[in-house]
């Protein structure tokens, strides 16, 4: 892959990692970067991947780098030997910061022709150095929920269960030394976890699709020190219990019929983050661009230590008059609101500034919240919806011990919390549909917004975030190279269906300037990112709804499993379709009942360069009549145009 081509695809020219396909004996799976998985036996897939990781006090997970790699490569076998380290920041030495800080790593991998795979690790760190947890992490993949499970405990006691539906807010299983789970019906298979006290937590709360089980308890102290020289090894141990299954049915490419079904999800309100320096003294192209894609909402959001960031509330209410838009406001970090203390002086400044600058906002929210916060904002605003939860991600929200009396509860989606793979990027879009599921029953009658939404981690409730220069793929980054790229175009149109899916009432979109805007600047100029692009398509649609594609057997999907995800919304006399291809391969979407009426465009890598090139010309590029089969280059979108007539 050229550079140019990288830096379409993914906003920049890091290298992608080498990937080896290996085997041992039925099972079968890559070794990419210092990560291995997923591992299937016979398709069926029975882990979701392993990694040894190292999590900083702030809970960032830096990549392991391997200079040296030797493998001898069998037909049904493999031996690998790696070499190389963990890169440290300064701040992760314990005492005075260094630079130069990393964990000499050394990792052994061997898997038999009976089907197990062997693990041992050597570490040794070149400083002392703090650590939340350091060890290897095995995952499990989300579709074994519900999934019978066995677990060996440190006790030597024995326990069966399942894997959890429901999110659980906290770690179901506790003081693991083994695991066996049902990967298929009547077919087991089993880690062996010696060394440490390791856990198993439901990743389905940070945006990951998968069960985690990791070394290091959660009820042990944190952080704790990694002693300069002192080396230690971990092992891992994996295999297939009895007969492996039989081949797994492939997977057929998804299907669109149209029209729609008329159990389709309702339609969902887009809002635009927006900052305080954006209302001072507003641009006439940031204007020009709410004029034309009018937004329902924007977005401001106060952080504890940005309250006095100087809002110019006359420039919101130009930006607000520019798109037609209401305004959600939301406070964050305020404890003991409606107790007559400091918070409730906070926001009766913040009322008094609103109503000087004519500003009534449609929705006041107060994270966190809670019956005594929700009656007291209410009557300070009395025309305003009053909501709750988190700025943060799920975990946060699953964990909330305030809430009640909202009429809407809110939290954000990161996927690059706990790593910055591509692959476990889009799968994390699988998630979103248990997170609102569990969130509906344990706060039952309210609405739910999300955002705002994005690649990059907007901030860390864990504490500091890892230093990003946007160019390089990095967990829990407040910059992410990908967004200025197709795969961030992809990834967003992918939870735009997740979330109409889910029946979320509104979305909270990231902001059109920042780090990680949906415009970036060149000279003095503003250009827009294919986010922009596939926004500039959706955001003037009337109406906006998950497409639920369909499988050979017409079971309908309207979740991202497929490697597609697929809107629609209606605009002037025609109805779209935004498809996007969630993979960094071609796929091909088959088009039931296709018109002859329908005309398509494609937003690609060979598109976006040309528009590079060129940028008065259109990131779209033009295909004409609709085909029977589309097929969609690497993270690519499609946008197929039908006129009303053809609704059916």
């Amino acid at each position: 892959m050229s550079a140019r081509e990288r830096l379409a695809l993914y906003g920049c020219d890091e290298p992608l990692p080498h990937r080896l396909s290996l085997r041992a004996g039925p099972l079968s799976l890559e070794l990419v970067g210092g990560r291995l998985g997923p591992v299937y036996a016979h398709g069926h897939e029975v882990w979701h991947g392993l990694a040894f990781l190292f999590r900083d006090a702030g809970w960032g997970t830096p990549e392991p780098v391997f200079e040296v790699q030797h493998h001898h490569i069998e037909v049904a076998g493999f031996a690998l030997t790696l070499r190389g380290h963990i890169p440290c920041a300064p701040e992760d030495v314990a005492g005075q910061p260094a630079e130069g800080a990393r964990i000499e790593l050394a990792l052994q991998l061997r898997g038999d022709a009976d089907g197990a795979v062997h693990l041992l690790a050597q570490a040794m760190p070149s400083h002392d150095l703090l650590s939340n947890r350091c060890g290897w992490v095995l995952m499990h993949p989300m579709s074994a929920a519900g999934c019978a499970i066995e677990v060996r405990h440190v006790d030597g006691r024995v326990s069966l269960s399942t894997l959890p539906q429901e999110v659980p807010a906290w770690p179901p299983f506790m003081g693991i030394r083994g695991l066996r789970h049902e990967y298929a019906p009547g077919h087991w298979a089993e880690a062996l976890l010696p060394g440490e006290d390791y856990e198993l937590e439901d990743q389905r709360n940070n945006a990951d699709a998968s069960f985690k089980t990791y070394s290091r308890s959660n009820c042990m102290p944190r952080p704790y020190v990694l002693r300069q020289g002192q080396s230690w090894t971990r092992e891992l141990h994996l295999r297939l219990l009895g007969q492996s299954p039989e081949q797994a049915c492939a997977v057929a490419s998804p299907r669109l019929r149209w029209p729609l079904t008329q159990d389709a999800a309702p339609v969902i309100r887009l809002g635009l983050a927006m900052t305080p320096d954006m209302t001072r003294q507003p641009t006439a192209w940031v204007l020009d661009v709410l004029a034309q894609w009018r937004p329902a909402f924007l977005h401001l959001t106060f952080w504890t230590d940005t309250r006095d960031a100087g809002v110019d509330w006359s420039g919101m209410r130009t930006l607000l008059q520019a798109a037609g838009a209401s305004l959600r406001l939301d406070v964050c970090g305020l404890e003991g609101l409606g107790q007559g203390g400091q918070a409730d002086a906070v926001f009766h400044a913040l009322a008094q500034q609103l109503a000087q600058a004519g500003v009534v906002p449609a929705a006041v929210v107060a994270l966190p919240c809670g019956a005594q916060a929700a009656c007291f904002l209410r009557e300070l605003f009395p025309a305003s919806a009053i909501g709750g939860g988190t700025p943060h991600f799920f975990a946060q929200l699953n964990r909330l011990e305030v809430s009640g009396g909202e009429d809407f509860m809110a939290f954000t989606v990161c996927p690059i919390v706990h790593g910055a793979d591509d692959e476990a990027v889009m799968n994390g879009l699988q998630s979103l549909p248990s997170m609102l599921e569990t969130a509906r029953r344990r706060h039952p009658a309210r609405d739910w917004h999300l955002g705002p939404s994005a690649l990059s981690a907007r901030a860390s409730p864990l504490g500091r975030q890892p230093r990003s220069d946007g160019q390089k793929r990095m967990a829990l980054a407040f910059r992410d190279p990908r967004s200025r790229g197709l795969f961030g175009a992809a990834w967003l149109l992918g939870h735009l269906a997740a979330a109409a899916h889910a029946r979320v009432q509104a979305l909270s979109l990231p902001p059109l300037v920042g780090e990680d805007g949906l415009f970036y600047s060149s000279g003095e100029a503003w250009h827009m990112t294919p986010s922009a692009a596939l926004l500039q398509v959706c955001c003037r649609w009337h109406t906006l709804q998950n497409v639920p594609l369909q499988a050979a057997d017409d079971l309908g999907t309207s979740t991202p499993t497929w490697p597609l995800a697929a809107i629609a919304g209606r605009h002037g006399e025609c109805w779209q379709i935004l498809v996007a291809n969630l993979r960094a391969h071609a796929q091909t979407l088959h088009w039931l009942d296709g018109n002859r009426l329908a005309s398509w465009a494609v937003l690609d890598a060979q598109s976006w360069s040309q528009h590079q090139d060129s940028l008065i010309s259109s990131p779209w590029r033009e295909l004409g009549d609709c085909p029977v089969e589309l097929v969609l280059p690497p993270y690519g979108l499609a946008l197929i145009d039908l006129p009303l007539s053809s609704e059916g």
